[in-house]
């Protein structure tokens, strides 16, 4: 099965609030803030910046760069209904916020209108990122700032020993939701074919904390997938998802990922 992600909004709405549901858990964890702020707080944006993300999901990262990035206005583009009502609703109150449905490679916005452009956990799931980074360029002002970040995918684990099953839940999830694997091993050449001029690139360890609320969706999901490509029956896909949620409660559930940022300027 195709990376659903890579054309969201086509999808049918359960999944497209069954993702929602996922991408709240992960924007709301307090490690996944974390590594937010690590890359939007050093910008350095000009007094009243415009900002805009493409592929902006449920909106916490558009609202984050207001309030951690400094930009005096953000909006959010993004494939899937489902993610923008719930974004619109999310961040009613906050008038400097605004979010619509669009295509990241053909916005419909105007040439040189924004002094910031994020992409955060976009470009693993683009067919033809380079046309997402074309469009981000041609949206900058010059001077303008681009910051992209996402995972290093094929760290992702939650491995405790050998051949843990849950580890393989994790990896068919990988496989069957990233379609870019090593973007962030790419980035750099990409974005220097596409005439940015490269800036800061940094590290980001995501190590599982708490009720681990996000890991635990990739393992449902995972688990449910593989019961609808017949590889596990509904009973073991119940009882793995168990086994997750004792882990939890025993402290012992690991869970860990790489994200890179990296920071690039319009001339």
């Amino acid at each position: 099965m195709a990376d659903p992600y890579s054309n969201l909004g086509a999808q049918d709405t359960a999944l497209q609030e069954r993702i929602a549901d996922a991408m709240e858990a992960r924007c709301l964890e307090p490690a996944q803030v974390a590594i937010r702020k690590a890359y939007l707080e050093k910008l350095g944006l000009p007094e009243n910046a415009a900002a805009l993300e493409l592929g902006s999901g449920t909106g916490h990262v558009t609202r984050d760069l207001l309030k951690l990035a400094g930009a005096a206005t953000a909006h959010g583009i993004e494939p899937s209904p489902v993610m923008v009502r719930r974004a619109r609703k999310s961040f009613a109150d906050d008038d400097r916020l605004s979010f619509s449905t669009g295509d990241a490679k053909d916005t419909g916005l105007a040439d040189e209108t924004f002094d910031l452009i994020v992409m955060h956990t976009l470009l693993c799931h683009v067919p033809g990122p380079e046309e997402v980074v074309r469009e981000a360029y041609r949206l900058l002002k010059p001077g303008g700032i681009l910051a992209v970040c996402d995972g290093d995918y094929s760290t992702a684990t939650a491995q405790i020993a050998d051949f843990d099953p849950l580890d393989q839940l994790i990896k068919f999830m990988i496989n069957q939701n990233v379609t870019n694997l090593w973007i962030m091993r790419r980035i750099s050449g990409i974005l220097t074919e596409h005439g940015f001029q490269l800036g800061a690139r940094t590290g980001h360890g995501y190590v599982v904390e708490g009720e681990a609320a996000y890991f635990l969706t990739v393992i449902d999901r995972g688990a449910d997938r593989m019961v609808e490509d017949g590889l596990l029956f509904a009973e073991t896909s119940e009882a793995l998802k168990s086994e997750a949620r004792r882990r939890v409660s025993a402290k012992t559930f690991f869970g860990f990922m790489s994200y890179v940022s990296q920071i690039a300027v319009k001339p």
